[in-house]
């Protein structure tokens, strides 16, 4: 006796659909309001000051008042000088009885004159330099405003899909094969 046995397995299909989510973000509004930057300058244009006032009074290029006053310094010393040369001769002369030959003396003494020279450079002092001027620079910040709306996105989904079928059911089928039967009922 034989008996033959053909089974067949059950097989599933599934077909998916994947899900689909959109999402879209629109852009905020931005509104930007700038506010420039301020500046301000202060400023005197830089002067420089030579004063040579001192320069020329050393080289002799004198003011009319400094001439007159040194010129009268000078004359009073040369005044003083002669006056003191005068009476000294004068005591000289008056005392002849120790001198016998004090005109000769004096006439002497007259004609001998010391002659010195000296070099000299010119001008012995610099001259004063200043300045005046200055620059102030004063910074007032801006900024910016800046006002901003935002949107919400905007989210859109397609659900996914699974569908599942019954490709093939499964089944079993037994035959008896053969003439071979032990009774016969």
């Amino acid at each position: 006796m034989s008996i033959v046995i053909h089974q067949t397995f059950g097989r599933i299909g599934i077909n998916t659909t994947p899900a689909q989510i959109s999402i879209e973000s629109p852009k905020a509004d931005l509104e930007i309001k700038q506010i420039p930057a301020k500046m301000e300058i202060d400023q005197k244009l830089p002067q420089v000051y030579i004063d040579q006032y001192q320069c020329f009074y050393e080289s002799g290029l004198k003011s009319i008042f400094d001439l007159v006053h040194d010129e009268a310094q000078m004359s009073k010393q040369i005044a003083l000088e002669a006056i003191g040369k005068i009476a000294e001769e004068g005591r000289f002369l008056a005392s002849i009885e120790n001198h016998q030959n004090a005109i000769a003396e004096l006439a002497k003494k007259a004609m001998e004159h010391e002659v010195t020279f000296t070099i000299d450079l010119m001008p012995k002092s610099r001259p004063k330099i200043w300045f005046e001027g200055y620059l102030n620079i004063n910074w007032e910040l801006g900024g910016a405003e800046i006002k901003a709306i935002p949107h919400k996105p905007q989210i859109s989904a397609i659900p996914g899909h699974i569908n599942i079928y019954m490709r093939q059911y499964p089944s079993i089928k037994i035959e008896y094969v053969g003439n071979n039967f032990d009774k016969t009922v």
